[in-house]
C-alpha cells in the first residue's frame, strides 16, 4: 500500500507539472498547488555556511584558427564557481590557451590577463573587460582580433550582448593616435577579423561628415543607488573627440528604450556652458575631458532626483569607457570646480568622502556606484507573484545569499514594478540563512526554525507565494535549474502547514502574473 500510494503522488505531482508548463496564461496563485518532486532518497545534505562546490562545464572560447587565422569557436571543459559569473572563468581560460593544431594561442607570445585588481563588470546587458599594460605589446589589427575574440566568447551567454574593451583602464582606440572609438562590441558571426578591420579601422575623407556607433551610457538609477549601464547607437556630428563626447551627452539625456523606472537626465548639452575641451595630460597618463556647465544644473539634479555623486559617477563612466585614451573628467557647475563628492543611498561607502585631486575624477574611483538588475518576486493585489526589477551591485547578481537578503527587504521604491507586497514573513533575517550553496543545477537552501514560527499565521497561498518567490528569485538568469530546501537542517515536515519541504522545487513560470 504504501508503494501504491507513493506511485499515485508522483503521478499527481507530474501531472501537475504539465499543467502549470503548459499554462501561457497567468494563474492566481489560489488555484495552483505546490509541486515539489520529493525523491525516495535525498543525495544533498543541508550546508552549513555557504562553501560552494565548483562544477566543470563545456564553455566556447573564440580562437583563431592555426591555419586560417580567422575567429572560430572552440568547446573547452573548465571549472566554474556557482556563485559567479561564468564569463570570468571563461575569459581566464581563453587568455591562458596555449594552442593545438586546429586553433592558435589568442595573442601569440604575448601573455595576455586582466588588469589587477579588476573584474568583469557586468551591468546591464554589457561587459567591460579591463586588460592588464601586456596588451599594449599588441599592434592596433592583434588588438582588435583579440577584441573581437573576447566579445565572441562572452556574448554566449544570454544577460550579455555587448563587451567593453579597456586596457589598463584606458580604452586604447582603433588607431595609433588614439583617436578613433573601439565602441561596444557584440557578437558576430563572421570569423574573418581581418576584413571587418579593415571597415572599421577606415577613416573617412571628411572628418566632418557623421559618425555612429555603439557605446555604453552608464544611467543613474532612483534613489541615488547608483548607475546601471545601457548600449545605445549614438551619432555624433564628426569624428572629433570633443563632437564624440558631445554625442555621448545627449544620449545619456535621452531615456533608455532597455531600462525602465529611471529618473530622468536634465539636458546636458543645453547646459553646458563652455565648448567641451579633451585635452592632452602632462605626462601622457591619459587625455582629460573639461565640461563646463552652467550653475542650473544644481537645481535640474535635484529636481530629477539624481544626487551630484551618481551623475558625475554617470559622467565619468560613460565618457572614460568610450573616448580612446581618457584619464578622466573635470566637471566645472558654475564658478565651482567638483573637487569632492560624498555620496547617499549608495549601497557601499555612503557618507564616506571623495577626493578629487586637482578635480580629476576617474573611473576607478566610481566603482561601488556601478549596478545591475535582479528579479525579484512579490505578491500583487490579486494574491498572485509578480516580477519585479531592482539594481543591485552588479558582483552582486550571482550571489544566492545576497537575492534572498533583497526579498527579505520585501519592495522597495527602486523597484522597476510598483505596489508590490512582501511575501516572506516579517522579523526573518540574514541569521535564519543558515547556509546556503549550490550544487550543479541545485541551489540548496537550510533556514532557521524561525521561518516556521515568523510564518505561523500564513494562508495555503501565501505559504506557495512564500516558496515559489524564492524558487524563482533563485534560478533566475540560467543560474540554476531547481531549489532544494531545509529547517534546522532537516526536510521534515511543511514549511509552514501545507507544503512539504521533501524533495527538490523546480522553477514555476506559471504561477506569475
Amino acid at each position: 500500500m504504501m508503494r501504491e500510494r507513493q506511485t499515485a503522488r508522483y503521478i499527481a505531482l507530474l501531472l501537475a507539472l504539465l499543467l502549470l508548463s503548459g499554462c501561457a496564461a497567468s494563474v492566481p496563485l489560489k488555484q495552483v498547488d505546490g509541486a515539489t518532486l520529493p525523491p525516495p532518497e535525498l543525495a544533498f545534505a543541508a550546508p552549513q555556511g555557504d562553501v560552494a562546490e565548483g562544477s566543470a562545464q563545456a564553455v566556447l572560447l573564440s580562437l583563431p584558427g592555426a591555419q586560417s587565422g580567422r575567429l572560430e569557436y572552440v568547446s573547452e571543459r573548465i571549472l566554474l564557481s556557482p556563485s559567479r559569473h561564468p564569463a570570468e572563468y571563461a575569459l581566464r581560460r581563453l587568455f591562458t590557451f596555449t594552442g593545438t593544431t586546429q586553433s592558435a594561442p589568442l595573442a601569440g607570445e604575448v601573455q595576455l590577463a586582466l588588469n589587477p585588481g579588476s573584474s568583469i563588470e557586468i551591468s546591464g546587458g554589457t561587459a567591460t573587460v579591463n586588460l592588464a599594460p601586456s596588451a599594449l605589446l599588441l599592434d592596433n589589427e592583434e588588438r582588435y582580433l583579440v577584441s573581437r575574440a573576447v566579445a565572441n566568447t562572452l556574448t554566449q551567454w544570454g544577460d550579455i550582448r555587448h563587451v567593453n574593451i579597456l586596457i589598463n583602464n584606458r580604452q586604447p582606440g582603433l588607431d595609433t593616435a588614439a583617436t578613433l572609438p573601439l565602441g561596444s562590441l557584440g557578437r558576430t558571426e563572421d570569423g574573418d577579423v581581418a576584413a571587418l578591420w579593415q571597415s572599421a579601422s577606415k577613416v573617412p575623407a571628411n572628418p566632418d561628415s557623421p559618425y555612429t556607433a555603439m557605446a555604453t551610457l552608464y544611467q543613474p538609477v532612483s534613489a541615488g543607488r547608483g548607475i546601471i549601464a545601457s548600449a545605445q547607437l549614438i551619432t555624433a556630428q564628426g569624428r572629433g573627440l570633443e563632437q564624440l563626447a558631445q554625442a555621448l551627452l545627449e544620449g545619456l539625456s535621452i531615456p533608455s528604450a532597455s531600462l525602465a523606472g529611471l529618473p530622468r537626465v536634465p539636458d546636458l548639452a543645453l547646459l553646458l556652458e563652455q565648448p567641451i575641451q579633451v585635452l592632452e595630460q602632462a605626462g601622457s597618463t591619459g587625455r582629460v575631458v573639461q565640461l563646463a556647465f552652467r550653475e542650473r544644473l544644481n537645481e535640474d539634479l535635484i529636481a530629477a532626483g539624481i544626487p551630484r555623486s551618481v551623475m558625475m559617477a554617470s559622467l565619468t563612466y560613460t565618457l572614460t569607457t568610450f573616448l580612446p585614451y581618457t584619464a578622466g573628467i573635470q566637471v566645472r557647475i558654475g564658478n565651482e570646480l567638483v573637487s569632492a563628492l560624498v555620496p547617499s543611498g549608495t549601497y557601499e561607502g555612503a557618507g564616506e568622502q571623495i577626493l578629487f585631486p586637482d578635480g580629476l575624477m576617474q573611473r576607478a574611483q566610481f566603482g561601488r556606484f556601478l549596478l545591475d538588475e535582479c528579479t525579484l518576486y512579490f505578491t500583487n493585489a490579486q494574491g498572485s507573484l509578480s516580477a519585479t526589477r531592482r539594481p543591485i551591485p552588479y558582483h552582486q547578481a550571482y550571489n544566492p545569499r545576497f537575492l534572498l537578503g533583497q526579498l527579505m527587504l520585501g519592495p522597495q521604491n527602486t523597484d522597476s514594478q510598483g505596489g508590490l507586497l512582501p511575501v516572506l514573513p516579517s522579523g526573518l533575517k540574514d541569521a535564519d540563512l543558515i547556509g546556503i550553496t549550490r550544487q550543479q543545477d541545485t541551489v540548496l537552501v537550510n533556514l532557521s526554525g524561525q521561518i516556521r514560527a515568523l510564518a505561523a499565521g500564513f494562508t495555503h497561498p501565501q505559504e506557495l507565494a512564500m516558496v515559489y518567490a524564492m524558487v524563482n528569485t533563485l534560478t533566475q538568469q540560467g543560474q540554476a535549474r531547481e531549489v532544494c530546501f531545509f529547517v534546522d537542517g532537516s526536510q521534515e515536515g511543511t514549511f509552514v502547514e501545507a507544503i512539504d519541504l521533501a524533495g527538490v522545487f523546480l522553477r514555476n513560470e506559471g504561477i506569475i502574473r
